[in-house]
């Protein structure tokens, strides 16, 4: 048996248990990657990743969901950020935070305030690893990305829309005794996925455009659409969605002028 099944085989069995995050504490090189890849290919959920050498995170360069976080290792600090990261958002609504910039990490000794430099901080951008140190006087987190350059919120507002769908669609169609196998059936569902893209955008997860209109869109194909065959067999194949994730503002330069 390898080395990693035991821990694929635990993280199998709670994979679709309601949570977002996990941390391999204790885990292996090994296991740690292995987690990192299975969590890739569900293409659901997030791994956050703590630790002292960035070059320790190369193997998992590519993968998308995962979230790299790095911190001397020193007697007052401890691979932490990570955890001390899930703590500061765990009670915020999706799509009304962003990773980047945030303060106020509890337990997190940031880098050191007079010796941790600008050009210090390249390698954690390269790396697309997070770092919590000091701006102008305040500790925050940056950049809130995952490994592969992706920002970790987006990822976040796609999985809390996936399942509030799955939710929301099995809730309709075990409220209802029967939903005929026709406009009024297929009407319902695309009613209640709007519901749940609709409260996305209220929540701050899809973009909207200039005219302050939500950039989403969900079709529903007819019954006469459909295959003949997944209609007999009572399975609607016709609803889709799109949707513009919505941006943050991480960053700021500002130009002036003085008149002499």
């Amino acid at each position: 048996m390898a080395a990693t099944d035991n821990i694929i085989s635990t993280l199998k069995k709670y994979y679709h248990s309601g949570w977002e995050y996990v941390i391999p504490v204790g885990a292996s090189a090994d296991e740690v990657q292995a987690v990192s890849n299975y969590v890739e290919y569900q293409g659901q959920n997030l791994v956050f990743i703590d630790t002292t050498d960035l070059s320790t995170l190369a193997p998992m360069a590519y993968n998308q969901r995962t979230v790299g976080f790095s911190l001397p290792k020193d007697d007052a600090n401890g691979a932490v950020l990570g955890a001390a990261t899930i703590g500061r958002i765990g009670g915020l609504t999706v799509g009304s935070f962003d990773l980047a910039n945030l303060s106020g990490l509890n337990g997190v000794v940031p880098q050191d305030e007079l010796n941790f430099q600008e050009d210090q901080e390249v390698s954690y951008k390269q790396a697309n690893i997070n770092t919590y140190y000091y701006a102008q006087g305040t500790p925050i987190l940056r950049d809130g990305k995952t490994l592969a350059g992706y920002y970790v919120d987006t990822f976040l507002g796609l999985d809390w829309i996936v399942k509030h769908s799955l939710k929301s669609l099995t809730k309709v169609m075990t409220k209802n005794n029967r939903l005929p196998f026709d406009a009024t059936g297929i009407n319902v569902l695309q009613s209640a996925l709007n519901v749940v893209f609709t409260t996305a955008f209220d929540n701050g997860i899809i973009d909207d455009d200039d005219a302050g209109k939500p950039r989403f869109t969900i079709t529903a194909l007819k019954r006469d659409e459909l295959k003949s065959n997944d209609v007999k067999n009572r399975i609607y194949k016709g609803l889709a969605w799109k949707y513009y994730p919505a941006n943050s503002i991480d960053d700021s330069v500002i130009s002036g002028t003085i008149n002499l």
